[in-house]
């Protein structure tokens, strides 16, 4: 596309966001309690040792094991074979085992997949990084359900469907992204279809989107507010759990707070991390703090006391409360729930 071309399709996104909005909305999606996913860690798929210590000692919600952007070309091979003897063998507690394939345009996409997915043990998720459009969901998702045919006694021995967590990366891929979605909502992937894959998340990338855009990341972010906004936003309007961007400067850590406490009050549901000293503040930003939830629960209390009583909006505590308090409360109420100590089998 010429310049021209992609300044007018990103006016023209901006002019008609929000009509002609043709997919259902997330309220209309059948009911999906996700796992949480605070804190999404990459881990090299070549180093065992990083990978057992993920799963063993660090209780994050994600151990992605990365075939992309963390592993040499030359090591390529061996990540794969690594990350199989991993799920293999190895216990993840109750961290979600993910592992980001290298991108469709890599050339490596189909010999990472026929490794994971012939794996004795699947994945929990598969991380697909950067898709810019539609054609790249239409292609990988194929290829995934082929190898998971083949693979059909693997699939029997699962409650759920095997995960999905795509990434934005470029400017491209945040023009492209309500297409993209709407494409995840015709093959089926978004809510209780039956199939055998589940779109649950978005990963918005950070330093790639920056680079697509020719910006220079600062330590503020000020120029990603739009990307994160405008992905959020999309990512919302589809009940999709969006993540956020990681924090390179992984040694501050009052600038990881506060980069992660932006995302939490922004709406993101999590952050993805490079290193384990970012998982015990990113996972505490993004649970609901006590005070929190008290507050949720004598708001919600008190707006189904006036409900009762045929009273609408009220004030409580020196706030005006009507329906969209009330969810705003629930919504902790629910983030709380879902971040609690798990017993069992995980969320769905």
């Amino acid at each position: 596309m010429t310049v021209r071309e992609v300044t007018q399709k990103f006016a023209n996104t901006i002019l008609s966001f929000g009509r002609g909005f043709t997919s259902k909305p997330c309220s209309d999606l059948p009911g999906i309690v996700h796992r949480p996913r605070r804190a999404l860690l990459y881990v090299p798929g070549n180093d065992e040792r990083k990978i057992r210590k993920a799963a063993t000692e660090l209780s994050v919600d994600v151990v992605c094991m990365d075939c992309e952007d963390a592993v040499a070309a030359s090591q390529k091979n061996t990540a794969r074979n690594c990350v199989v003897q991993q799920l293999e063998t190895l216990t993840f507690g109750e961290s979600e085992r993910a592992v980001r394939i290298n991108s469709l345009g890599s050339g490596l996409a189909d010999a990472d997949l026929e490794a994971v997915l012939s794996s004795d043990t699947l994945p929990d998720a598969l991380v697909i990084p950067k898709v810019c459009t539609s054609v790249d969901l239409r292609t990988i998702v194929p290829k995934v359900k082929k190898i998971l045919r083949h693979n059909s006694d693997k699939l029997e021995k699962r409650d759920n469907p095997l995960k999905l967590i795509t990434m934005c990366e470029s400017a491209m891929g945040l023009l492209n992204l309500r297409e993209v979605l709407d494409s995840a909502m015709e093959l089926g992937l978004l809510g209780h279809t039956g199939s055998p894959l589940r779109l649950e998340a978005c990963i918005l990338g950070g330093d790639d989107f920056a680079a697509s855009v020719g910006a220079a990341r600062t330590r503020q972010s000020a120029e990603l507010l739009f990307a994160r906004q405008c992905f959020l936003t999309h990512c919302r309007a589809y009940g999709l759990q969006p993540i956020d961007v990681v924090q390179i400067s992984y040694k501050d850590d009052s600038l990881l707070r506060h980069e992660a406490a932006e995302g939490a009050q922004m709406g993101f549901e999590g952050k993805q991390i490079i290193h384990p000293a970012q998982a015990g503040i990113v996972q505490e930003v993004f649970s609901p703090s006590a005070g929190a939830v008290q507050s949720a629960e004598e708001l919600v209390a008190a707006f189904e006391e006036h409900q009762r009583s045929g009273r609408g909006a009220f004030v409580f505590k020196g706030q005006m409360v009507d329906n969209p308090t009330v969810l705003q409360a629930r919504n902790v109420l629910a983030r709380a729930a879902a971040c609690a100590p798990r017993a069992g089998a995980p969320p769905s």
